[in-house]
């Protein structure tokens, strides 16, 4: 494993796969964080203090964020409509799976398709902000567990607003579009 001063690679965690890509002349094909460090699987050694270049693997990276993305989406909506919480999800290649604590109809599944889809349509800009602990407390934002110290805010407005350190996308269109199943 490879630890850096800095990096754009996105450790696995919330849900979300790591990035995988290049660092130097070597593959990357894990990132994960350990008390604060963040540590890169290589398939060869870098040379210690040595100064290398990163690149992502974008078209992984981008599909990812657009999955999580719209996992903002359907899930703010269905804690708006519905109440109820994401007590877990999934990210593939192909799909995402959600878990709510709660049963949600087909004919609630279809308006919540056509509104996440016209949320989409819209373009919103998602808005990434880290409110002061005054702000924060006047919130009301979704999130998994109780949180303390500084807060990162994922705003989709109409959407969702949720606790999150993933990635996302700058506009909500960039998302595609959502097809849900059951």
């Amino acid at each position: 494993c490879v630890v850096l001063d800095q990096t754009a690679f996105f450790p696995e965690g919330g849900g979300q796969y790591a990035d995988t890509g290049i660092l130097g002349n070597t593959e990357v094909t894990d990132v994960h964080e350990k008390n604060d460090v963040i540590f890169h699987s290589v398939t060869a050694p870098l040379e210690v203090g040595s100064i290398v270049s990163g690149k992502i693997n974008w078209k992984e990276r981008f599909e990812k964020v657009q999955q999580h993305t719209g996992e903002h989406i359907f899930s703010g909506l269905v804690h708006k409509h519905c109440g109820y919480d994401n007590v877990g999800f999934h990210m593939g290649t192909d799909e995402v799976t959600e878990d709510f604590n709660g049963i949600i109809t087909q004919e609630q599944l279809d308006a919540l398709e056509d509104e996440a889809n016209q949320l989409i349509y819209d373009n919103v800009p998602v808005h990434v902000f880290y409110p002061s602990q005054e702000e924060l407390e006047q919130l009301d934002y979704r999130s998994k567990k109780e949180l303390t110290g500084v807060v990162r805010i994922v705003e989709i407005p109409g959407g969702d607003i949720c606790a999150c350190c993933g990635t996302h996308v700058e506009t909500t269109g960039e998302v595609g579009i959502i097809k849900l199943r059951t």
